[in-house]
């Protein structure tokens, strides 16, 4: 079983062609979450392996040809040897590890979905665990939503805080368009236009 963790999925997920391989996470700093913006970094050498290393997109970017979109990263069930399983479940790995092979997808046709996660009451689950889970994908789905279908959307700030995505009005930066919203769930729907 894989997950994407509690901040993404897809709705219409990308077939042959839409999942590009030989990307590599960067091997030090922080952890890219699972479905935030990415761009193959051509300033760094390839690795060993000829993986090109992959950096987080941030702030207003023209829709990018080739080796850019969303990263995806699968954990298989032996990611989770050693964890408590009363603790740890397959949803709590949302990011990708340092120095992984990943993937980059993109394509249209490819249909998203990200949520964001909040930490209140409800973040306590059957075990008595509180789970922090702050995690904003899509600024301006919050309280007062600002997101609306048929919005744009482009990389955002880049953090859990302030949105990995964001709202743009510039065609030629929108990288997904919002097809649905989910104002109680803090769900963003999108598909890809390149």
């Amino acid at each position: 079983m894989s997950s994407y963790g509690r901040n993404f999925g897809f709705r219409i997920p990308p077939v042959h062609g839409n999942r590009l391989g030989r990307f590599v996470t960067p091997a030090t700093g922080a952890e890219i979450p699972i479905g935030a913006p990415v761009t193959g970094d051509a300033t760094v050498a390839t690795n060993a392996l000829g993986f090109q290393t992959v950096d987080l997109t941030t702030g207003t970017t023209a829709r990018p040809l080739g080796n850019a979109g969303i990263i995806v990263y699968e954990y298989g069930p032996n990611a989770f040897a050693g964890d408590d399983q009363n603790l740890v479940q397959f949803s709590d790995k949302a990011t990708v590890p340092l120095g992984a092979a990943c993937q980059v997808v993109h394509g249209p046709g490819v249909k998203v979905v990200f949520t964001n996660t909040l930490t209140n009451a409800a973040s306590v689950d059957f075990t008595g665990t509180y789970r922090s889970s702050v995690r904003v994908m899509v600024a301006g789905m919050g309280a007062t939503p600002t997101v609306a279908i048929g919005d744009y959307l482009t990389p955002g700030t880049g953090n859990d805080s302030a949105g990995y995505w964001a709202e743009t009005g510039t065609f030629a930066n929108a990288w997904l368009v919002v097809t649905s919203i989910d104002t109680s769930r803090l769900e963003v729907e999108a598909e890809f236009l390149f």
